[in-house]
């Protein structure tokens, strides 16, 4: 599988991106309602969490073929990619610095962080791969 990106940090790194992603993915298919409480977020919101955990999914699926086929020729999807991740760090820093209330910004301090490394290992391999998509 890591002989396909002939990079093998790069390849560490988007390895390590996928769990993160799959951690999500599994959290918010099969653990929907806790993480929304945790969250501070009411059960109406069901729904949109698990449109979310698909794209999750479709984000893995899109990665494991990375893996699979080879980097190469996959510039889109990364960008995609390093431009959703970049937006989801922007989007949850700001929620933890520029609370609604006080009890919110505790609420996604663990994601904030979380999400910063995901977009931290994203941006590693991409930039060790880049010449090649």
């Amino acid at each position: 599988m890591l002989e396909k990106y002939n990079d093998t940090p790069a390849a560490i790194a988007i390895i390590l991106y996928t769990l993160g992603c799959a951690f999500y993915a599994f959290q918010l298919l099969f653990m929907t309602e806790s993480w929304l409480a945790e969250n501070g977020m009411g059960p109406e919101t069901v729904g949109l969490a698990r449109v979310l955990a698909f794209t999750w999914l479709g984000i893995i699926i899109g990665l494991v073929r990375t893996f699979t086929n080879g980097p190469d020729g996959n510039s889109t999807f990364f960008i995609a990619l390093i431009v959703a991740q970049l937006g989801l760090v922007l989007n949850l820093w700001h929620q933890y610095l520029f609370p609604a209330d006080a009890a919110a910004a505790a609420t996604v301090l663990d994601d904030s962080i979380a999400v910063s490394v995901l977009a931290l290992l994203l941006l590693i391999g991409w930039f060790r791969l880049r010449a090649r998509l």
